[in-house]
C-alpha cells in the first residue's frame, strides 16, 4: 500500500477536525445565546455583533490545519527527520497526524473553555422551561435494517471467534482473551448506544432540534461497529500472522471523518438572525 494513501487519510482528518467543523461551528454562537437568554440577546445587540465578526479562533484552526498539512507532506516528502526512529513512513504518518490532532484538540477545547466561562460570566441563564415529555423509541432515529445489520454483525463477529477457538484456528489463550475483550466492548457501546436515547435533552437538542439526537444515536449504532472491525483485524492477525496495525489505524481515522461528517450535517433547529427594527427573531414560523 503506497504511503500517499496514508497521507490522503490523515489529511482528511486534519482538514475535518480544523477547518470544516469550526467553521461550521461558527453558526452556532447565536443560537446559543438565545437558547441560554433570549432577553439579553435582544439588549446586547452590539456585542452580538462583536462575537459575529471574530474569527480569531477561526483563523488558528485554520492555521494549525496548515501546519499540520505540512508537516505530514514534510514527513511523506522525507524533508524532515522523522521523531520516531527508525520506523516506517506510514508509522511516522500515523504517529505525527494523532500528535497534531492531540495538541490541536488541547488548543480548541481551551478555547471552548474560555468561551463557557465568558457565558457564564456575561450572560445570565434566562427563564427555566420545561419540556413536555414523552417516550422515545429507536424507530424514531434510525431504520429497522440498520439496526439488524447492526445486531447481525455483532453477532456473527463473535460466534466468529468462537468457531476460531472451536476449531483450534490459533492459539487458544489469545483467542479465548480476545473473545472476552470483544464481547465486553460490544456489551458496553450497546449500553452507550441505550443510555443515548434515554438521556435528558439539553441546549444542544433545542439549538439542534431532534436532528442532534438523531446524529447522536446513529453515531452510537456507528461506534458499535468498532468491536466488529476492529476484532475482525485481530482475528485475521492471529490466523494469518499478517500484520494488520497498518489497516487499523487507517479505519480508526475513517471512522474520525465519519463522526464528524455526521456533526456537519446539523443546522440549528430555528436559526436567529436580526429583524430590520434591530431586534433578534427566530426563522421559525408559528403554526397558523
Amino acid at each position: 500500500m503506497s504511503e500517499w494513501i496514508d497521507l490522503a487519510v490523515y489529511v482528511t482528518v486534519i482538514v475535518m477536525v480544523f477547518v470544516l467543523l469550526p467553521r461550521h461551528g461558527r453558526q452556532f454562537t447565536v443560537p446559543m445565546l438565545a437558547d441560554r437568554n433570549p432577553e439579553w440577546l435582544e439588549r446586547n445587540r452590539d456585542v452580538v455583533a462583536r462575537l459575529e465578526r471574530s474569527r480569531w479562533v477561526l483563523n488558528a484552526c485554520y492555521a494549525w490545519a496548515a501546519v499540520s498539512i505540512a508537516v505530514l507532506l514534510g514527513a511523506a516528502l522525507d524533508l524532515i527527520a522523522s521523531p520516531f526512529g527508525a520506523a516506517e513512513k506510514w508509522e511516522v504518518l500515523q504517529g505525527l497526524c494523532g500528535a497534531l490532532v492531540i495538541v490541536g484538540m488541547l488548543g480548541w477545547g481551551a478555547c471552548a473553555l474560555l468561551w463557557f466561562v465568558w457565558l457564564g460570566k456575561h450572560v445570565p441563564p434566562g427563564e427555566t422551561r420545561r419540556a413536555t415529555l414523552r417516550p422515545r423509541v429507536i424507530g424514531d432515529y434510525l431504520t429497522l435494517p440498520w439496526r439488524i445489520a447492526v445486531e447481525a454483525l455483532t453477532a456473527l463477529h463473535l460466534a466468529g471467534w468462537i468457531v476460531i477457538g472451536v476449531l483450534g484456528l490459533a492459539a487458544a489463550p489469545k483467542v479465548w482473551w480476545s473473545f472476552a475483550f470483544f464481547v465486553g466492548m460490544s456489551v458496553l457501546f450497546a449500553v452507550f448506544a441505550a443510555m443515548v436515547l434515554r438521556r435528558r435533552s439539553g441546549y444542544l437538542d433545542r439549538v439542534f432540534g431532534e436532528a442532534y439526537r438523531q446524529a447522536e444515536v446513529r453515531g452510537a449504532y456507528t461506534l458499535r461497529l468498532l468491536p466488529v472491525i476492529a476484532g475482525s483485524i485481530a482475528m485475521g492477525e492471529l490466523i494469518t500472522g499478517a500484520d494488520l496495525a497498518r489497516l487499523a489505524h487507517l479505519l480508526v481515522a475513517a471512522y474520525v471523518c465519519v463522526m464528524a461528517s455526521l456533526f456537519l450535517r446539523l443546522r440549528p433547529a430555528a436559526p436567529v438572525r436580526a429583524t430590520p427594527g434591530g431586534a433578534f427573531a427566530s426563522d421559525r414560523r408559528s403554526p397558523a
